[in-house]
């Protein structure tokens, strides 16, 4: 896991303002799912007692009978787990300087991903669905002039404060790229600009 104190390839003086993960009405239902699953094995007793009741007397049976449910309970175990770990390691962070992306992709695959603030160029904040709207969560769109052209987080809670937050803290950066760019190559002061655009 990481440490918001200590981000990757972190700079001097950046501070982590936002940390976002899926919302959590998206695992609710595959906790039901999981929750049905889990009730599967116990229904099928039940109903082969009721309706053969000496399904049970044969001992190969039984034995069968448990080796199966334990290989679908231990399944079942392993499809929460991975789904679990793809839901908790899912993290966007907003820093005052960049925007990181991780996401996990199974259990043992990784992405992550970086872009600089000043490259963001447009922010679209999608809520489809009543569920969606209720709990207000939704997908962010990010549009850049780099490569890849769109980052998005995907279900994210209270999609346009984070976005109305990230365009605030891209044009600081976008103020703060220019001031840096004037100094850096010593733009004419306000006279002489006049006088070369003359």
């Amino acid at each position: 896991m990481f440490d918001l104190a200590h981000l990757p390839n972190g700079a001097p003086n950046e501070k982590a303002v936002v940390l976002l993960r899926r919302h959590w009405f998206t695992m609710l239902s595959l906790a039901l799912s999981f929750a049905f699953v889990l009730l599967l094995p116990p229904a099928i007793y039940i109903g082969l007692l009721l309706i053969v009741p000496d399904f049970f007397s044969d001992s190969v049976r039984v034995t069968l009978l448990v080796l199966g449910g334990s290989i679908f309970f231990l399944f079942a175990w392993l499809f929460l787990y991975q789904s679990y770990i793809d839901y908790y390691l899912d993290v966007w962070i907003v820093t005052n300087r960049r925007i990181l992306s991780m996401e996990q992709h199974g259990l043992f695959s990784r992405t992550v991903s970086e872009l600089r603030l000043h490259r963001v160029q447009d922010v679209t904040a999608e809520v489809h669905g009543f569920w969606r709207t209720m709990f207000d969560f939704g997908d962010l769109y990010i549009q850049t002039a780099g490569e890849k052209e769109r980052f998005i987080f995907e279900e994210i809670p209270h999609p346009n404060a984070v976005a109305k937050t990230i365009l605030d803290l891209a044009e600081e950066q976008r103020k703060a790229h220019l001031e840096e760019a004037v100094e850096e190559f010593g733009m004419p002061d306000g006279k002489k600009q006049a006088a070369s655009s003359t």
